[in-house]
């Protein structure tokens, strides 16, 4: 009898690593690179924080060997990948500071890496912020000080943490704070511009860190201690960066009117969105905060250098002119589709027969696929010609699959929407059959679309306004949430052409084969298909699952070979 094998996350209670050194207790925590574990270290008898790497969407576990393998990636970019875990590591084991959590043992295991902490008892500050609520402005100085003494300190060894957030900071009983989750620390030198893969969390991050390759330095974090001290001071999570382009944030003093205005001018400091408006150095930050040496905010809107009360006065004396003058720059029409577009605003053409499948005509065109922001190098820049065709508008919903295959298989069917939904849980064979049946019923060849015609429509096609994400520039937060993840009609998610939700939602299936090379290869191609046979086929667009925005960019590229709840498909027809 064949043992059963399941896929799953995490190790169980009991396991043991290192052979037998560390006991696993308990899962404590994921984020995008690894899962953390409270574990005791055998001899010591002491308890432990273990984290493994294991990429979110991109590992899976053999539940009876234990061993972890590469799920939609290649086997280079896994290792690539754990050896930088591996790497950086080593480097914050070679940090010592009071308010940093300690390394204390770097192994492989299970095909995999894992990194060995101090265990620390406490609670995060986003904890204690949503028990108590905002916290008065001494106990907030205190946390503050020793976090910002502690990025200063890894600043000196070119280290940024991008990830500062109060949920990465621990608060013991004695009240200290201690920075925790270097999983998205990177080695760094100031002001230059480096290939950093985009990990941040909305709120805390600046504009920088929206894009892989783009100058980072000290501000880059302390942007996010100014925003952490904002949280924990107004209660309220900071309106994100992104947003901010075009929506105003409100000053913490607005929201807390009993804070120090040195404290209300640093935080707005630290959080411009400029990088060099911001403090250059945590100790700056400091000064400003202390009032040693004030800072001067720029008015980023008009380009003007002005302290917060002479902006005050020119505010009033120039009311008028200004007030003008900031409503166009604010509601300036702007090249990307609207949210408020309509479903009925597109011209549809349903080729089912059944009215359950609108399709938009893509008019084809040379365009240039790929990127060369991408953390990965399996999707190099490069020129690729598509003919016209018609693609879906949405993805293939659960009512069309189960008139045609007669069953739901989707992981997620809430009773008062379920037919609107996209189909999940569908795996390559199964879409093949699906598709297969539809073409008998509707006499047509609907298809999955290739990686190619899929990009192409993702950007716009001709229409493209040269967005990273399909329609936008920045991602909606609502991409990423799991409470909610499949509103297929969701409006800010439309691009160019009136496609929906092909950055987010559910990632799709392409009709390629997975190649890390074929990318590359189809240079100047005309209609580009891998069918070169191989374990995975593409999947595209990033989905609820994926927690990096570069997964949901119209450039980003994966491969997988089993259904997933997180997986769904559109297809397309190429003649009528």
């Amino acid at each position: 009898m064949i043992a059963e094998t399941q896929i799953y996350k995490e190790l169980q209670p009991g396991f043991s690593l290192c052979d037998g050194k560390y006991t696993i207790e308990k899962k404590i925590g994921e984020g995008g690179f690894g899962i953390t574990y409270k574990a005791i270290q055998s001899g010591l008898n002491r308890t432990v924080c273990i984290k493994e790497y294991f990429r979110e969407g991109k590992c899976y576990r053999n539940t009876h060997s234990r061993t972890v393998y590469a799920q939609g990636t290649s086997e280079e970019v896994y290792e690539k990948y754990r050896q930088a875990f591996v790497k950086e590591a080593k480097v914050l084991a070679s940090l010592h500071h009071p308010n940093i959590v300690e390394i204390i043992d770097v192994f492989d295991e299970n095909n995999t890496s894992y990194m060995v902490m101090t265990y620390i008892e406490g609670k995060s500050l986003q904890s204690i912020v949503e028990a108590r609520g905002k916290l008065p402005y001494p106990e907030t100085v205190n946390y503050i000080a020793q976090i910002t003494n502690a990025v200063g300190y890894i600043h000196e060894h070119h280290i940024l943490h991008r990830d500062i957030k109060p949920d990465n900071i621990m608060i013991t009983a004695d009240y200290k704070a201690i920075l925790i989750d270097f999983g998205s620390a990177r080695e760094f030198e100031q002001d230059k511009t480096q290939v950093h893969t985009s990990m941040l969390t909305h709120g805390y991050a600046p504009t920088e860190q929206y894009t892989a390759n783009s100058r980072k330095g000290s501000y880059t974090d302390i942007y996010a201690i100014g925003a952490t001290m904002y949280f924990v001071l107004t209660g309220q999570v900071p309106t994100e960066a992104a947003a901010r382009l075009t929506e105003p944030m409100a000053a913490p003093k607005d929201l807390t009117p009993d804070i120090p205005d040195e404290a209300n001018r640093t935080i707005l400091k630290a959080m411009q969105l400029k990088a060099e408006n911001r403090h250059q150095t945590v100790q700056e930050f400091m000064d400003d905060l202390r009032n040693i040496r004030p800072s001067v905010l720029v008015d980023e809107t008009i380009g003007s250098s002005t302290s917060t009360k002479k902006l005050r006065k020119i505010l009033i004396v120039a009311g008028g002119v200004i007030i003008a003058l900031l409503c166009f720059l604010v509601f300036r029409p702007k090249k990307i589709v609207k949210a408020d577009n309509s479903y009925k605003d597109y011209k549809t053409y349903d080729f089912t027969g059944m009215n359950a499948y609108p399709m938009i005509k893509v008019s084809g065109g040379t365009f240039v696929m790929g990127s060369s922001e991408s953390g990965d190098e399996d999707c190099p820049p490069h020129n690729v010609t598509v003919s016209d065709f018609y693609i879906g508008q949405f993805e293939v919903s659960q009512e069309l699959w189960v008139s045609i295959m007669g069953n739901n298989p989707s992981a997620y069917q809430p009773k008062e929407r379920r037919d609107s939904l996209p189909v999940e849980n569908v795996s390559y064979e199964d879409i093949q059959l699906f598709i297969k049946q539809l073409n008998n019923k509707t006499s047509k060849s609907f298809s999955l679309p290739t990686e190619a015609q899929w990009e192409y429509a993702a950007r716009g096609g001709r229409n493209s306004s040269g967005n990273k994400f399909s329609g936008v520039k920045y991602p909606n937060e609502i991409w990423f949430d799991k409470d909610h993840p499949f509103h297929i009609r969701f409006a800010p998610s439309i691009n160019e052409l009136g496609i929906y939700q092909m950055s987010g939602n559910v990632a799709e299936w392409c009709l390629d084969y997975y190649k890390s090379d074929y990318y590359d290869m189809s240079n100047d191609s005309i209609d580009p298909l891998c069918d070169q046979k191989g374990k995975y086929h593409v999947i595209r667009g990033g989905s609820f699952y994926d927690n990096s925005p570069e997964c949901l960019t119209v450039y980003y590229r994966e491969g997988d070979n089993s259904a997933r709840e997180y997986i769904g498909f559109r297809m397309v027809l190429n003649k009528e």
